[in-house]
């Protein structure tokens, strides 16, 4: 028998092959090559194996957040959080505070703005020009697909209130056609974010380590990119490699927009296949719609605000040619879909294409109704969601500008995780961030609590569709590979060694306990990983 070149022990490893259970790993040349027992680990065991032992710990396969982005997210997640805010004066005294900090010529910038606290007035940039008066700012909303702007923020990027686009995306405009400061989707948003002052590529490089250190140290072996949005992001995971190794591994999976001409789709497929030693591009992501929140979600019925009755195509037919043209080249996708409408339209085109074995996955699905949910189970198509869009922007009084906007009976339709798990479908979980926090501890409780787990009193959406704690993990470890027909998330024999070494049970800690419960540290390939000091984030 082989020789192992290092032996883990913890006093309870979940394999999730099946219901087997070990106390020890044996890994060589960075694969799993032995399991076991303590006892039966002596006889592998040789002079010069390496022993790790994490006595009373439990090792689980390596956590891997189906849906990030750390580069891109950079760019958003950038001044003051205001994810916090109660209300609307809350959000301005933390605003004028934050920018009463900031140079006098400098932008003053936010991100993780709820519009829910603009009650059921359209969100818009007088906010900040009451908080910061003459001042150039600019916040993300946070969907991350809205943004605020001030008047001067507006004026030094040339906004006018005439602008079209080639997508649904746009500038708000009053009744005397003047921009309100309220900008929806990329496109309008990237003409104003010309105007703010550009990230270096080495200061986004250093950003994304202390990210990906701080995704480690909760608990993460891997995250699914999935965006190239900023053109330098190739660059920056290279020069991060030449630096160190990625505390994570990272699947890329590049988006295409509704605004892209066709030689961008070219340009994608020929990058797949690109690769650092812990980042490989594989796959591409689609967007059909924007978000209910600032009404680009595409519904079958307008929302309350007469809104959200568009696709981001401004010829939907565009979209079927661009993910049949991916999959005849045998490339996994994964579609952006949030209303009804888009989802069924996503359903339907995922259906019709012709079986090759290459998987195509729907992201979100945050609103759908029956019907579609039957096609949804048996086109083919496998599902990513976030339990904490759920948990963090939806309130079960129906407050929240999701809620609000598509009417009670149409929430009731939310987040049906619940469902898609008792469909038998591959159901993927991951965080969106910067949309929401990346610590998968506050997920995988939350899946199970259906609220915000760390908050005492929090409320429940829907609470029907709460998952058990191994079902989370296993959207968090075999989902998330099978999701995209790639093999992983199980601690097999001849699996790479990529583990994650919880202080206790994550399957027998109550969600609350878990939301805090120690990560001892994690594994690729084997090696352990130095996560150094995390990064705070929001």
């Amino acid at each position: 028998m082989q020789t192992p070149e290092t032996v883990i022990f913890a006093d309870t490893i979940h394999s999730l092959d099946g219901e087997k259970q070990y106390t020890a790993i044996g890994i060589t040349a960075g694969v799993v090559t032995h399991l076991g027992s303590r006892s039966e680990a002596t006889e592998w065991s040789g002079p010069d194996t390496k022993v790790i032992d994490h006595g009373t710990a439990t090792i689980t396969p390596g956590l891997v957040d189906a849906h990030i982005h750390p580069i891109f997210g950079q760019s958003v997640a950038r001044g003051v959080f205001l994810g916090d805010a109660k209300d609307l004066d809350d959000a301005r005294r933390i605003f004028a505070r934050h920018a009463e900090s900031q140079p006098a010529d400098a932008p003053v910038l936010g991100y993780g703005l709820n519009v829910a606290v603009f009650g059921e007035a359209e969100p818009h940039g007088g906010l900040l020009d009451e908080a910061a008066p003459g001042r150039a700012s600019y916040v993300t909303c946070f969907d991350a697909h809205s943004a605020l702007a001030s008047q001067p923020m507006l004026a030094a990027a040339g906004i006018t209130g005439t602008e079209t686009f080639d997508d649904a995306s746009s500038i708000v405009v009053d009744s005397e056609g003047r921009p309100t400061g309220f900008i929806r989707e990329f496109s309008a948003m990237a003409l104003v974010e010309e105007a703010l002052p550009p990230l270096t590529i080495e200061g986004k490089v250093d950003g994304l380590e202390r990210l990906l250190r701080g995704m480690a140290a909760s608990g993460l072996t891997g995250g699914e990119m999935l965006d190239l949005a900023d053109p330098d992001s190739l660059e920056i995971l290279r020069r991060l490699e030449e630096r160190t190794e990625l505390p994570i591994k990272l699947r890329v999976a590049p988006w295409i927009m509704a605004s892209d001409a066709p030689e961008q789709l070219r340009h994608l497929i020929e990058l797949q296949g690109q690769h650092g030693r812990r980042w490989q591009v594989r796959g591409v992501k689609l967007m059909i719609d924007g978000t209910v929140d600032n009404g680009t979600a595409w519904l079958y019925e307008p929302d309350t605000e007469g809104e959200s009755t568009e696709s981001l195509y401004l010829e939907p037919q565009r979209y079927v040619d661009n993910l049949r043209t991916l999959a005849a080249a045998g490339i996994t996708t994964t579609t952006h879909a949030i209303g009804d409408q888009g989802i069924g339209f996503v359903i339907k085109a995922i259906s019709e294409l012709p079986g090759n074995g290459v998987l195509h996955r729907i992201e979100h699905l945050e609103e759908m109704n029956d019907e579609d949910f039957t096609a949804l189970k048996s086109s083919g198509a496998t599902v990513s969601m976030q339990p904490t869009h759920c948990t963090h922007f939806v309130r079960a009084d129906g407050s929240d500008a999701w809620s609000r906007r598509l009417g009670g009976h149409r929430a009731s339709f939310a987040f049906r995780l619940r469902d898609v798990q008792d469909a038998g479908m591959v159901l993927a979980l991951g965080s969106d961030w910067p949309i929401a926090p990346y610590d998968p501890r506050l997920i995988l409780a939350d899946a199970q609590t259906r609220r915000r787990t760390e908050v005492p009193g929090s409320d429940s959406a829907q609470p029907r569709h709460k998952l058990s704690a191994r079902e989370a993990l296993e959207g968090y470890t075999v989902n998330v590979h099978a999701s995209t027909g790639a093999v992983g998330g199980r601690i097999v024999l001849g699996a790479p060694a990529d583990l994650t070494v919880f202080a206790e049970d994550p399957l027998s800690l109550a969600p609350e306990q878990l939301c805090t419960v120690d990560v001892l540290g994690t594994y690729l390939d084997g090696q352990p990983v130095n996560a150094g000091d995390p990064l705070l984030t929001a």
